[in-house]
């Protein structure tokens, strides 16, 4: 079942702006990104607004909402009061482009200046000591792991005590 919700959202640019209020109809289960698509769809379709996956993994709808920095398609209208009014600005920590959109140019300039990952090149035997192949590793404990059930269900449990000591990572 739905209700209406008062948003208040930015408008405006790197000029200046201001908070507009907008009732949208909430319904179960929706993100506030949901509820700005509607207002966009609905009221107000000029609203600059970025989003790409909706899943909370890029970052592109990072607004702040109630003053707190957020994603909008994280954001669960239900964490909110039925009568609250829900404020989004853009992040106060980038320059406004329009609406909610801010210039984040800022954050793939950082990235470029990061060394991308290279994994280790793997060490001859002189410098480290030799190592197995990890498929020689699992298949030699799987075996052990195997041997010593086999030995533990033919032996009784007294037996099974005193090897059981001797085991690697067992008391002495």
């Amino acid at each position: 079942m739905g209700y209406n919700a008062c948003l208040r959202v930015w408008r405006g640019d790197d000029g200046g702006g201001e908070l507009r209020d907008f009732t949208v109809e909430v319904n179960e289960g929706e993100v506030v990104l949901d509820v700005i698509h509607r207002l966009q769809q609905t009221q107000t379709p000029d609203l600059a607004v970025r989003w790409n996956c909706k899943a909370g993994k890029c970052g592109s709808c990072s607004a702040e909402i109630n003053g707190r920095p957020r994603l909008m398609c994280m954001t669960r209208m239900s964490t909110f009061a039925e009568d609250e009014v829900v404020t989004v600005t853009p992040l106060r920590t980038f320059p406004v482009i329009r609406d909610l959109v801010t210039d984040v140019s800022f954050n793939y300039e950082k990235a470029r200046e990061i060394p991308s990952f290279a994994p280790p090149r793997i060490c001859s035997r002189a410098s480290t000591g030799w190592r197995r192949p990890m498929s020689s590793a699992h298949r030699s404990s799987a075996s052990a792991l195997s041997a010593s059930c086999a030995r533990t269900s033919a032996t009784s449990s007294a037996t099974t005590r005193k090897t059981s000591r001797h085991l690697p990572g067992r008391g002495s």
